[in-house]
């Protein structure tokens, strides 16, 4: 009797007689709170369009309907049930590539924050994507063969871990104390082990990191880096900003809701962003994230390319090894010397 990993071979080779057609893979893993579910709104509005560019695109909508079944379970959580439904979830995963391949799809962009971990999970343990490498290796078998390209979005962890809480707490999660807050700050996980993870289990593809202090609200421009075409013009007009954090009197009305008075009247009463760490945590949290953004800029031992400008010419610079000049561009607008009117309203 064959195995089920068999009987995908075997429906495999029948559905491609033998022939060899490519889908090529662009992975854009999140991160969380960095516009993600805008970039992916906008992809989904524009799915037709794609389609008529032989472009398929899965996002949250696809990717948690069953088709990750196995492969986004913390590592703690893999027993050999679901051991075994990753595996028949890379077999799926493989023959809906093939699928594709056969229609004359060219290129499948896949979009799933999830595969380096969730929000509640790095808030559990203080740690950010403290899982990461087991999570993402789980997807090698699947699409390593395929993935040329994975897109990974970072943003200056002050604005980020303050969007997870809002995001986390108008959601149920208590109000962080001090201790939580110092806990955070002093977590030793930084964005450029996330990349060595990827890049540890996918060492074919190209990595490429997008700072969000300089995307934000900009998913046609996401999407032509995605492509790696930055000639590309864009599907539709698109200015909606989808899954932003709660401000401070959102975050309020909450608290209230849910009886918390105490917390509810220690936030300002207005809709700014909420903010819950102080100077000290903001400026050690920049520290940190210049310190990664330097790292990228001298070249990421080699393994990706931190995302710089769009030339005039419509080329892509990048900064990938042996390359400088981006650090001092990302700075001022991580220190807020160039402030976005919309900022508050971002996630």
């Amino acid at each position: 009797m064959l195995s089920f990993n068999d009987h995908i071979k075997t429906v495999r080779a029948v559905l491609l007689g033998g022939a060899q057609l490519i889908v090529d893979v662009i992975l854009h893993i999140g991160a969380h709170r960095t516009g993600t579910t805008t970039l992916q709104t906008y992809l989904q509005k524009n799915a037709c369009k794609l389609r008529k560019n032989r472009i398929e695109f899965w996002g949250p909508k696809r990717t948690r309907s069953g088709l990750f079944s196995g492969l986004v379970k913390p590592p703690e959580k893999l027993s050999n049930d679901a051991l075994l439904r990753g595996k028949r979830s890379s077999g799926v995963i493989q023959m809906e590539m093939d699928r594709l391949a056969m229609d004359g799809v060219k290129t499948l962009i896949v979009s799933e924050e999830n595969m380096i971990g969730v929000m509640k999970n790095n808030l559990r343990k203080s740690r950010l994507y403290p899982d990461a490498a087991e999570r993402i290796e789980r997807f090698a078998p699947a699409f390593e063969l395929r993935c040329r390209r994975i897109v990974l979005s970072i943003r200056s962890y002050d604005k980020y871990w303050a969007s997870v809480l809002a995001y986390c707490v108008e959601r149920g999660w208590k109000m962080p104390d001090m201790a939580v807050l110092d806990r955070l700050v002093i977590q030793p996980n930084r964005w450029r082990d996330v990349v060595k993870s990827v890049a540890k289990s996918f060492p074919d593809a190209e990595i490429l990191v997008l700072p969000f202090e300089r995307l934000m609200g900009q998913p046609d421009r996401q999407f032509a880096l995605l492509r790696g075409n930055v000639d590309v013009q864009p599907f539709m007009a698109h200015q909606e900003w989808h899954n932003a954090s709660a401000g401070c009197e959102k975050l309020r009305n909450v608290l209230f809701d849910r009886g918390d008075d105490v917390a509810a009247q220690s936030l300002p009463d207005n809709n700014q962003r909420w903010q819950p760490f102080n100077d000290d945590h903001i400026t050690a949290f920049q520290q940190q994230y210049q310190e990664d953004l330097d790292w990228l800029a001298d070249g990421a031992d080699g393994i990706a390319t931190l995302y710089n400008e769009i030339h005039e010419t419509g080329t892509l610079i990048g900064t990938r090894a042996g390359q400088t000049g981006i650090t001092s561009q990302v700075a001022h607008v991580v220190r807020g010397q160039n402030h976005d009117p919309n900022e508050t309203r971002l996630g």
